[in-house]
C-alpha cells in the first residue's frame, strides 16, 4: 500500500502549480517503489534504493526510465526532509543515478511521413497529427487545445502552460489550418468547455493523451513504419533546421526552457552541415590552393 505521505506530497506539488500529469507520474513511480521495498518512508535507506534499482534493471528497463523514477523518489524524500522534518538525509544518493548516453532524437523521413498520412483519412486525426508535424506541439498540448486558443486571422494558436509552464505562440501552416477548419466544421455541440478535440465514441468526453498515442500506434502499424507523437515533434524541428531556421527560433517554437535542448537537433541536420561545408570549403580552397 502506498504511504499516505505520497498523497500529501502530490497535493504539495499541485499547490505549487505542477501539472496534473507530472503529479500523477510521480505518484505512479512512488507506488512502484514502495511496493518493491515494502517498508515505511522513515525506514528507507540507501540499501532499499539499491534494491529497487536492481529490480528495475532485472525487468530490462532503460537507464532513462530508472533515473526518472529515482528522481521522483528523491523529490519525495526532499519533501519529507524539508516540509515534514522527518528525515535526516535523503536515501537517494547521486551515485544511484545510472549513466546514460544522449541518443539523437529520432525523426521520420519524407517517405515515412507520406506513408503515415496516406493512411490517416479521419479529419480530426489528420488535424491532431498535423499540429505535431507542422507546429511541433506535444501530445499533451494537442489534447487540451481549445477553440479559443486559435487565432484564425493571424494563422496561429496559443499554447497555454505547456511543459515548464511557459506559454508560447505556434504558427499554423496552410495544410494544418485547412485541417483544423475541417475538424471544427464537424465538431459536435456536445464537446465540453470549448475543447477542440473530442472522443469520437462519446463526444461529451475529452480526447485523452493515451487515446491519441493509441491512434498513432494504429496508424503507424497500418503504414508499416515506426512512429509516435514525439517523433512527429522531432521531425518538425529537424525539417525547420534543415531549411535554414535558427536554433533560437526552434527553441521558441518548441517551448524549450534551455537552448541546449534545441541544439540537439543541429546534430540531426546532416544535409545542412553538408551544404555549409561545400560552401565554405570552396572559399578555403581558393585561398589555400595546393
Amino acid at each position: 500500500m502506498t504511504p499516505e505521505a505520497v498523497n500529501q506530497f502530490c497535493a504539495h506539488l499541485s499547490a505549487r502549480n505542477y501539472s496534473p500529469h507530472t503529479s500523477e507520474n510521480y505518484r505512479l513511480d512512488l507506488h512502484l517503489f514502495f511496493r518493491a521495498v515494502e517498508c515505511a518512508p522513515e525506514a528507507v535507506t540507501w540499501r532499499e534504493v539499491d534494491h529497487f534499482i536492481r529490480q528495475q534493471q532485472r525487468q530490462g528497463l532503460s537507464a532513462t526510465t530508472v533515473n526518472r523514477r529515482l528522481n521522483a523518489i528523491k523529490r519525495f524524500f526532499d519533501y519529507l526532509a524539508d516540509e515534514r522534518l522527518r528525515l535526516e538525509a535523503n536515501p537517494v544518493k547521486p551515485s544511484h543515478f545510472l549513466r546514460t548516453g544522449r541518443p539523437l532524437p529520432k525523426r521520420l523521413t519524407r517517405e515515412q511521413v507520406r506513408r503515415l498520412f496516406a493512411v490517416i483519412a479521419n479529419p480530426m486525426d489528420r488535424a491532431l497529427f498535423l499540429l505535431m508535424l507542422r507546429g511541433g506541439l506535444r501530445v499533451s498540448e494537442v489534447a487540451k487545445l481549445k477553440v479559443s486558443d486559435v487565432d484564425w486571422e493571424q494563422k496561429a494558436l496559443l499554447v497555454e502552460q505547456g511543459k515548464g509552464r511557459k506559454d508560447r505562440s505556434v504558427y499554423l501552416s496552410a495544410d494544418a489550418l485547412t485541417s483544423l477548419h475541417e475538424c471544427l466544421r464537424r465538431r459536435p455541440l456536445a464537446v465540453p468547455d470549448d475543447y477542440f478535440f473530442w472522443n469520437q465514441k462519446r463526444s461529451r468526453r475529452l480526447l485523452t493523451v493515451k487515446a491519441i498515442q493509441k491512434k498513432i500506434e494504429r496508424y503507424a502499424q497500418a503504414a508499416g513504419i515506426k512512429a509516435n507523437c514525439h517523433r512527429l515533434r522531432h521531425t518538425f524541428a529537424s525539417n525547420l533546421l534543415e531549411e535554414g531556421a535558427e536554433v533560437v527560433s526552434i527553441r521558441e517554437l518548441l517551448g524549450h526552457s534551455s537552448i541546449a535542448s534545441s541544439e540537439r537537433y543541429a546534430r540531426l541536420s546532416n544535409r545542412r552541415v553538408k551544404q555549409e561545408y561545400l560552401q565554405t570549403i570552396r572559399k578555403v580552397i581558393n585561398k589555400t590552393r595546393v
